[in-house]
């Protein structure tokens, strides 16, 4: 019989989600990398087989129990490894069989919420997948799971045993501390924090292209631009000068470009951070994601530095409260409904760093922006990117870190934007970086949104001389509506 384990906040709201929607890829996600060597897809089945006993998480199915959801475990059928013969794809038609591999809807009370797939278009050809729902996984997660999987391979070849070790953590004990915390005079304070925090601000929310519809679908795309080494070194100085982190001053600097593009000033975007906080979590499988709420408020006088000071603060302090969950802020806080619904935040913003001493996270973490083959455990490896997390929210924005360049993921919901509008919204961003680059001290109010040739083309100017940065317009909140709708 399976025994019966509780579930953490975060895995208590996912399965709220995939009971509303339970064939919705919205909440999947997974990593895959090209497999250029030949493997044998017996011994790579026991190694998947064998990476599923050491994480009791991937072995676990979720029901509800006595009207409350659970976990279960073990599952009434284990993943295993799913191999799918795929020859003659090209390589567009191959990523669109992974994308739609981990885009299948998961029978979390019977499968569990995890599959691995090999899709093969020659013996030497392949690529493995490990694809998870977010009720039982998050990105650090994915990445243990494939890594076991790959050493556990190569050491099956090499010498007929898998060799990974039992995990020293497990789940169990981190919702037991969750519990702990919240039932805490500590959890009383944090309750208070956040709610002060959202008190009486909504969510910052975009114009859309169209209505919003009565339930998400889940189904988004991606538009990638990149801030080149000059634009970044001078981001870095200005965040050196102001006292604050990279990550504050562009999370400011996107905070003052919603202000302007929204005109909302009093407004919420969320942060999504891990919560494994401790060295016992380190190889536990689970999910172990929470989102920061992240206030911001604009005046007349508001500088980009001011709005990095109190980015960073915020970030701060955040930090100190990551314990306390976000779908529980979601059920209790005070705030005013918006055309979106109940969340708190509809847009989020995040960065993550890719410097990793690990080739085989490495390959992974470069997998957006392409990267040589290497070769790993026994085995050649390559990049095999996997757009996902798209159409959860309206947009989330995640930045990708190298030595001297930022790539910048804007992942949006179909449903609500045509891809010209994202693209706009991102070339935005990077007026407004290097704007806030320029002259970290200038109000945020003279973020311009259009430049003076793209006003001259939109007042049906020949020449930019012939006409002023406002000509044409009654004040400056009308030049304002045409420089954010256009």
């Amino acid at each position: 019989m399976p025994t019966h384990h509780q579930l953490s906040h975060a895995q208590q709201a996912l399965w709220f989600l995939h009971e509303l929607a339970p064939a919705s890829s919205a909440y999947h996600t997974g990593v895959a990398l090209a497999v250029r060597s030949a493997l044998d897809p017996a011994v790579l089945a026991e190694a998947v087989a064998a990476t599923v006993r050491r994480h009791p998480m991937a072995d676990s199915a979720f029901a509800r129990h006595e009207g409350r959801p659970v976990r279960l475990s073990p599952a009434p059928v284990p993943p295993r490894l799913e191999v799918r013969e795929v020859p003659g794809l090209d390589d567009t038609e191959l990523h669109r069989a992974v994308r739609d591999a981990l885009n299948e809807p998961f029978a979390l009370d019977t499968e569990g919420a995890f599959r691995f797939v090999l899709l093969r278009r020659t013996p030497a050809d392949a690529v493995l997948l490990v694809a998870g729902h977010h009720i039982g996984t998050d990105a650090t997660s994915n990445w243990l799971l494939l890594r076991d999987v790959i050493h556990a391979h190569g050491r099956l070849t090499a010498d007929g045993e898998a060799g990974l070790a039992p995990v020293p953590g497990d789940y169990d004990a981190y919702v037991a501390k969750e519990a702990a915390l919240l039932a805490s005079p500590r959890g009383e304070r944090l309750a208070a924090q956040w709610h002060a925090r959202c008190d009486g601000a909504g969510p910052a929310e975009l114009p859309t292209d169209r209505p919003r519809p009565a339930q998400r679908t889940g189904v988004g795309a991606t538009h990638t631009i990149d801030l080149d080494a000059p634009l970044v070194a001078r981001l870095r100085e200005a965040a050196r000068t102001s006292g604050v982190t990279l990550f504050s001053y562009l999370l400011g600097t996107f905070q003052g470009l919603l202000h302007r593009y929204t005109r909302q000033n009093d407004f919420l975007v969320g942060c999504p951070t891990t919560t494994r906080t401790t060295p016992a979590l380190r190889e536990v499988v689970g999910n172990f994601i929470n989102t920061l709420v992240f206030r911001a408020e604009f005046g007349p006088t508001t500088t980009f530095r001011d709005a990095a000071v109190a980015a960073d603060q915020q970030v701060r302090a955040g930090i100190a409260g990551v314990g306390y969950p976000f779908s529980l802020l979601t059920r209790t806080a005070n705030r005013p409904r918006s055309s979106s619904g109940a969340s708190l935040c509809q847009i989020t913003f995040n960065m993550i760093g890719t410097a990793s001493p690990d080739p085989l996270m490495r390959l992974l973490l470069d997998s957006e922006s392409g990267g040589d083959a290497i070769e790993y455990a026994g085995l050649v490896l390559a990049p095999s990117p996997l757009p996902q997390a798209e159409g959860q929210l309206d947009l989330s924005v995640n930045i990708r870190q190298s030595a001297e360049t930022l790539s910048v993921d804007f992942r949006y919901d179909v449903d609500l934007f045509d891809p010209a509008t994202v693209a706009r919204f991102a070339d935005l961003f990077v007026r407004a970086a290097d704007q806030s680059a320029a002259d970290p001290d200038a109000p945020v109010a003279r973020l311009q949104l259009m430049d003076a040739a793209e006003l001259a083309r939109l007042m049906g100017f020949d020449d930019t001389d012939d006409m002023d940065d406002t000509d044409g317009f009654e004040d400056a909140d009308e030049y304002e509506e045409v420089s954010r709708s256009a």
